[in-house]
């Protein structure tokens, strides 16, 4: 659950809370209605480029919410932002804790005082990660780039270049402004100034407060260059760039390092370069195109890939300075304070559920680190366990630095425990998607799944009027129903959970106890006979108002066999009954991007767009920033949404559905649209490229990079199957088919 959902979520759970929990949510909801900001809606803010990855505007917004953000999985800020935040820093103690807001030397701003612009535009470009301001004056154009370099993570970059017009040879002088302020509420730091000219600034300090009692603050170290009150382009020369470095990390030697591989860079005319290039290549091997009109669409789908992935650590890893990636939070790595729009960088269900999977499919080294992060705390998901009277590993609801529970409102961390088994789940599709046994063996992978097992083996209680294993006093993704029996997401995922070691084990030659694999069989699967449904937990009534997609995630993500009768019934039970609305018509963006996919797979085009279309209503304009609510409430950057966008496109239009040996493929063009282009499909080690035209596609197997796995592959539809052999196309009519390894794993 978000920091800024307690409100939203709480108020109307709190109907159905005991007395305690409702006067403890009542004051926690007092404290934050306090501090809660207007909405923010930046749509009279135009986009007027015409290029899917670039946002352009030639006003920049007011409002901080609507402003885009740079990062590179180990730093990030918000453009023009007075902070920066890093991956592995908090502040606070427990509930309290969150990314530190570190106080930015990256904030320069071009003064428009005593000058005329004759023109200005603001633009994000997400193919080069890159935010321009560009000025057309009359003696010169002046271009300012901003980014989080993707080579050198430590370092935050702002270059400006002034170019003069034909015709001009006066001095032009451009003034800086540059907001600096060390003052910070999370860090304390000592400045020392320049001792001489060329020397770079210096802080040194950390964090005020440990996450534990028994855990240690964070170190903070930046160097950044001295920024002068203004730039002149001297007579007579036609261009000059300058550029001002900030390095930031808890290393010192890190942070001045990478200051001197900045500057090197930028003497050898490299600097932007290289980050451009790794953006590129980052591209290159994973996005989605559109070949049509439908430009909103395309915009949405580069600007949420973007920020997910600016928000991950680099392609390949930080090559230099290597580093332990926390987790993805749902308002990406430029928010995540102690304010009322972020969620304090904790991490949620939202990365394995909502995050990963799209990612997963065209990057599966990065879909590792989130799973990597997860099993880093696996010790502390044991403590946690034990503290909560169960075996195994419970995972807490929030995570942030250490792995303890840092929800700060009850009754999530104790009855929200679908978590640990949405971990297991995306542990079960990364091993279908890659076949990575190596993460099971070197990165506590095999002990985690076995540990969450040995979790859910400790919470069930064998019923015997029912004869079979349930699962008590839980709450299910639907958080308006805080303390049920037998939800049946939360059983389900619980079910694969169990199953999951031993298919694991199978690949590393080990074995597990066969308990896990009878406790699954064995499980209460809640199901409606009368009305061929699932009944979202024991004693639902239909028509029971419940926050958001929660029975339906059974036909997809977890897909459950059923027939197409019961997957239909549980969308339209779900969506409206007898007339009135079930789900709630304002819950989280995903929720429709799971409806559309579900009534894609039934071939009901219109509902699933009518649905696919409110799944990505939350975007901002002109940088296509989301927030959380379409009426722009609630957290800022939620990429949690955009995840759950993304599986609308990839899984909806594109109709995929990965599987334990193949990975099958049904497209469906979004409207005016002529080709939809998967570009990276990530398989089995096999970087596939699959486009969707108007009768048929084309499938071709780009390159086999070196990861952990690389299986030969063929597709089969209907009687026909096709080897698949790198760089040759091969074309089918477009129904639906899939593709295999030639040896079944």
């Amino acid at each position: 659950m978000s920091f800024s959902g307690y409100l939203s979520r709480g108020i109307k759970a709190c109907k159905m809370a005991d007395t305690f929990h409702v006067v403890y949510l009542y004051i926690f909801f007092m404290a934050v209605i306090a501090v809660v900001k207007s909405d923010c809606l930046c749509n009279d803010y135009p986009d007027v480029s015409t290029k899917a990855y670039i946002f352009e505007t030639p006003t920049l917004p007011q409002e901080a919410c609507c402003m885009p953000t740079v990062g590179n999985g180990y730093l990030a800020t918000t453009v023009y932002s007075k902070v920066i935040h890093v991956n592995s820093i908090y502040n606070g103690r427990y509930g309290d804790s969150h990314r530190a807001k570190i106080p930015s030397t990256a904030d320069i701003h071009i003064d428009s005082k005593d000058k005329i612009f004759n023109k200005e535009s603001f633009l994000l470009n997400v193919i080069n990660g890159t935010f321009y301001h560009r000025i057309t004056m009359e003696t010169s154009n002046i271009e300012h780039r901003i980014y989080a370099h993707q080579n050198w993570t430590r370092l935050l970059v702002n270059e400006i270049l002034i170019s003069r017009k034909p015709g001009t040879s006066d001095e032009i002088t451009l003034s800086l402004t540059h907001k600096f302020n060390p003052k910070s509420e999370d860090v304390r730091l000592k400045v020392t100034a320049p001792k001489t000219k060329g020397d770079p600034w210096f802080s040194s300090g950390g964090t005020t407060t440990s996450e534990t009692p028994t855990s240690a603050t964070s170190a903070l170290y930046m160097y950044w260059d001295d920024v002068p009150r203004s730039l002149t382009l001297a007579s007579g020369v036609d261009s000059q760039v300058w550029t001002f470095l900030s390095a930031v990390s808890e290393s010192k030697s890190e942070a001045w390092q990478s200051l001197r591989a900045g500057w090197d860079e930028r003497d050898a005319g490299m600097l932007f370069h290289t980050h451009e290039n790794a953006w590129q290549h980052k591209w290159m091997d994973g996005k989605i195109d559109l070949d049509g009109t439908n430009l909103k669409l395309a915009k949405a789908i580069y600007g949420s890939m973007y920020y997910i992935t600016s928000s991950l650590p680099p392609q390949g890893g930080d090559v230099h300075f290597p580093f332990h990636f926390y987790g993805i939070n749902p308002g990406d790595l430029a928010h995540g304070g102690s304010g009322p729009d972020s969620y304090k960088g904790h991490i949620f269900w939202d990365q394995e559920t909502w995050m990963f999977p799209p990612i997963l499919m065209f990057h599966p080294d990065l879909a590792l680190e989130m799973l990597k992060s997860r099993s880093y705390h696996l010790q502390a998901a044991r403590d946690n366990a034990a503290k909560n009277g169960y075996r195994g590993a419970q995972y807490p609801w929030e995570m942030a630095f250490t792995g303890v529970e840092v929800c700060p409102a009850a009754p999530y961390p104790t009855n929200e425990l679908h978590i640990s088994g949405d971990i297991a789940f995306a542990v079960q599709q990364y091993l279908w998607a890659a076949n990575d046994t190596t993460f099971l063996e070197s990165n506590d992978g095999f002990e985690t799944i076995k540990s969450i097992a040995e979790f859910w083996e400790s919470k069930v209680e064998y019923n015997q009027t029912l004869k079979a294993y349930t699962i008590n006093n839980i709450m299910p993704p639907d958080e308006y129903h805080q303390s049920v029996n037998n939800s049946v997401y939360t059983n389900t995922i619980a079910q694969i959970s169990l199953r999951l070691p031993a298919y694991a084990a199978s690949l590393i030659n080990k074995s597990v106890p066969k308990k896990w694999a009878e406790i699954a069989d064995e499980m209460v699967i809640p199901f409606d006979h009368r009305l061929q449904y699932h009944p979202e937990f024991e004693g639902y009534i239909p028509g029971t108002f419940v926050k958001q997609a929660d029975a339906i995630l059974l036909g997809y993500p977890l897909m459950v066999n059923m027939t197409a009768d019961t997957r239909r019934n549980d969308l339209e039970i779900y969506e409206t009954f007898e007339g009135i609305n079930v789900t709630d018509p304002d819950g989280p963006a995903m929720t429709w991007g799971m409806f559309a996919i579900g009534w894609f797979e039934l071939k009901n085009l219109t509902k699933a767009e009518k649905h696919f279309a409110r799944s990505y209503a939350n975007i901002q304009q002109p940088f296509q920033v989301w927030t959380e609510t379409a009426t722009g409430a609630g957290a800022v950057n939620f990429v949690t949404g955009m995840g759950g966008f993304l599986q609308a496109v990839v899984f909806g239009y594109g109709g995929m559905r990965l599987q334990k040996n193949s990975l099958r493929v049904d497209i469906t063009l979004p409207p005016d649209t002529d080709t939809i282009t998967f570009r990276g499909l990530n398989y089995l080690g096999n970087s596939l490229c699959i486009s969707g035209k108007n009768d048929s596609v084309d499938v071709v197997i780009l390159d086999k990079p070196d990861l952990h796995f690389q299986a030969d592959l063929q597709l089969v539809q209907g009687s026909h199957v096709y080897p698949l052999y790198l760089k040759t196309t091969v074309t089918v009519p477009r129904l639906d088919f899939s593709i295999e390894p030639t040896s079944p794993q």
